[in-house]
């Protein structure tokens, strides 16, 4: 009997040290989910740790964490974000990297029979047209980094006032595509990389951030602020490596050695 509870005791410290004091919590951006778990499955599978994803809309996250939520990394959408938690000493600043970019695109229901070309002089027209009997989805641009960067494309393509009374705001990214792809507006915008991989929707339109300004959406990690504990098992650079931006060029976003590689 003693023997049995000695080997029991041993395989809790094993249990504890392989998945308790080594296990990390990362918050991250609604639009990385789906590529967060298959970052996170390679990354597992040569580091004896085990990670837990939470998601939400960036503004969320790290309201949570401004309140204690138990994150060890944080993956925000903007810049924005990240210096509200550097103001509020949230997060270790020197360890902030630039992880991925993303692009924006006009999309609708994929049953939907709708045209819109960017590119001519009747887009304003044609815009109008197909939101006059419904309505036209972003996310919340006060706050949330897909709504501020489509209300600056609206603004670019001088389309901002003609919209605004058909605005519908969302919470987040995802929300945002799940309004669209359920038919309840004609029209959204969106993270390209989201509606890449979404079955429901389908891109009417691309928003070229070098032909229309609006800031490049930008991916930023960093570890939060602890204690006790601010060790990261190096996950934050093994994003930045081969196989890390390789995921995520694999799920429609771009990566950090774009320029670099052109």
């Amino acid at each position: 009997m003693r023997n049995i509870l000695i080997i029991s005791f041993l395989i809790i410290l094993t249990i504890n040290k392989l998945y308790g004091d080594d296990k990390l919590t990362i918050s991250v951006a609604s639009s990385l989910y789906n590529v967060s778990k298959e970052l996170v499955k390679e990354w597992e599978k040569t580091n004896n740790k085990r990670i837990t994803i939470i998601t939400g809309s960036t503004p969320l996250l790290a309201r949570q964490i401004d309140r204690g939520q138990k994150s060890d990394i944080i993956i925000t959408a903007n810049y924005s974000w990240l210096k509200w938690m550097i103001d509020k000493n949230l997060i270790e600043e020197s360890s902030i990297k630039e992880i991925a970019k993303n692009s924006l695109v006009f999309i609708t229901g994929i049953n939907k029979n709708i045209h819109l070309d960017i590119n001519s002089i009747e887009f304003k027209n044609d815009l109008i047209e197909q939101i006059s009997s419904s309505k036209i989805s972003i996310p919340h641009p006060s706050s949330v980094p897909l709504g501020i960067y489509s209300k600056q494309a609206l603004k670019s393509l001088e389309a901002w006032s003609l919209v605004q009374e058909k605005l519908v705001f969302t919470s987040s990214a995802q929300s945002n595509l799940k309004f669209i792809s359920q038919g309840e507006v004609n029209v959204g915008i969106s993270y390209l990389s989201d509606a890449l991989l979404s079955s429901k929707v389908k891109i009417i339109s691309y928003i070229d951030n070098k032909k229309f300004n609006y800031d490049k959406p930008t991916y930023w990690a960093a570890k939060i602020n602890k204690i006790n504990r601010n060790n990261d098992f190096n996950f934050l650079q093994w994003l930045e490596s081969q196989k890390g931006q390789e995921i995520f060029k694999n799920y429609g976003f771009e990566t950090i050695y774009l320029e670099e590689n052109d």
